[in-house]
């Protein structure tokens, strides 16, 4: 393997030179920057990360902090997928990306501190839920780059965050059960306790509003998120005397206890009942009949949330923002 005096003799230039460049130093000529690095791409040279690491002060290293205590979180696939869009942005940049679990105790100091204290990562991404003051005071007192997954309760203002437009993915599912002919839609899956879900509640009652359609309260389902719920609370709906001619579910599971009760019903799905689903899943394609979506891009809500954190490393980026992604409708078999 190439070493750093490999590359320096052939370029004709010193090691320090050559280490400058590595660092994107402003003081080496773009042209002579250029030439070093196309010299290293021939000789297949890779620079030692930790050497660069004593060199500039720099972990190089971004860090994803996680609570493994919550299991609902590590079960779903959307979780990894907005990893996956992270790493894929960090490596990009050629940083490390790692997962922290925030209860982790590193001599006797939380995994938070610890990695603050001992200069180990640059920057940090971390769920909405496992920001409060404190820990929003501690990062910014260390000046430690960091960027919320999902829209804060509380600290909206005060951080830069990332999040999906669920307020608008709904008002798109609903607009679009109207165009299509289903006049008395229910909302299955209300959780006030859920930022997201609140989001998605306004866009549905805000399309109703504007189109100056009855709200009936019978038809605003509160629950969780599983296949029995949406079955039980289905057949409840259906046994209501002006029962809905379609709903839209709030989260994935509820879809398909849901479809269940609407076909031991006797109705024919999508002719006499409609239905939307929110979060995109392969089974929601695969299920019969395929089930209509709105679609959450948490790919990119993870390169968004990356992006955002280089911006702040890089350019010392201290505007607080919050950035919504957009939501899509993948209409299916559920709706006419």
């Amino acid at each position: 393997m190439a070493n750093i005096k490999d590359v320096a003799k052939a370029a004709g230039v010193s090691t320090s030179t050559v280490s400058r460049t590595i660092n994107n130093s402003s003081s080496i000529p773009a042209e002579t920057k250029a030439r070093i690095t196309e010299i290293m791409k021939q000789l297949n040279y890779t620079p030692n990360q930790n050497a660069k690491s004593l060199t500039t002060n720099k972990s190089y290293t971004i860090t994803l902090i996680v609570d493994v205590d919550d299991e609902k979180s590590f079960q779903n696939p959307f979780f990894y997928e907005i990893m996956h869009g992270i790493e894929k942005y960090v490596y990009n940049k050629e940083y490390s990306f790692i997962v922290a679990n925030l209860k982790t105790m590193m001599k006797k100091q939380s995994v938070l501190d610890w990695l603050i204290r001992s200069k180990r990562t640059e920057g940090v991404i971390l769920p909405s839920s496992m920001l409060d003051s404190k820990t929003v005071e501690s990062l910014r007192k260390d000046k430690i780059p960091f960027v919320s997954i999902g829209e804060p309760i509380h600290l909206k203002d005060s951080i830069t965050w990332v999040d999906i437009d669920n307020k608008r993915g709904a008002e798109v599912a609903v607009y679009s059960l109207l165009e299509n002919g289903y006049k008395n839609i229910a909302y299955l899956g209300y959780d006030n306790t859920k930022l997201f879900n609140q989001r998605r509640y306004e866009g549905y009652l805000n399309v109703l509003e504007s189109e100056k359609i009855k709200i009936n309260p019978s038809y605003i389902i509160e629950c969780n998120n599983t296949k029995d719920n949406g079955y039980n609370h289905t057949k409840t709906l259906l046994n209501l005397g002006n029962r809905p001619d379609a709903i839209l579910c709030a989260d994935g599971e509820l879809s398909f206890g849901a479809i269940k009760a609407i076909q031991e019903n006797g109705l024919s799905i999508p002719s006499d009942f409609g239905l939307i689903s929110y979060d995109e899943t392969k089974i929601a394609e695969l299920s019969y009949p395929s089930i209509s979506t709105v679609n959450v891009d948490m790919f990119e809500m993870g390169t968004q949330c990356a992006k955002l954190l280089f911006d702040q490393i890089e350019n010392h980026q201290s505007i607080n923002q919050g950035v919504l992604i957009s939501a899509s409708l993948n209409k299916r078999e559920t709706t006419k």
